[in-house]
C-alpha cells in the first residue's frame, strides 16, 4: 500500500491550527526540493492563505479540507509537469 500524501499535508496543516505559541504559522510545501506553495494560518480570522508560486496566485480558505486539496493539487501539478 502506498503512503498517503494527503495525510501528510493534513497533519502539517492541523499542526498549524493547534500551535499555541502565538507566532504566525507558515509552512512551505516542496516537491523535489523546489518550493511549490506556501500556506499561512491566520488565527484571528481562522483562515488559511495559500500562495502558489507557479502560476503566481493567492487564495484564502476557511476549511481545512479545501486547503489540503489545494496544496495536494499544487504538488501534483508540479510533480507531473516534467
Amino acid at each position: 500500500m502506498q503512503h498517503s500524501h494527503l495525510y501528510d499535508i493534513l497533519r502539517r496543516l492541523n499542526a498549524m491550527m493547534h500551535d499555541d505559541s502565538g507566532d504566525p504559522q507558515a509552512r512551505e510545501f516542496m516537491q523535489f526540493g523546489v518550493p511549490v506553495c506556501k500556506v499561512t494560518f491566520n488565527r484571528e480570522q481562522d483562515q488559511f492563505i495559500v500562495e502558489r508560486y507557479e502560476p503566481d496566485r493567492r487564495m484564502i480558505f476557511d476549511d481545512l479540507d479545501l486547503v489540503a486539496i489545494e496544496v495536494y493539487d499544487c504538488l501534483y501539478d508540479f510533480r507531473h509537469s516534467f
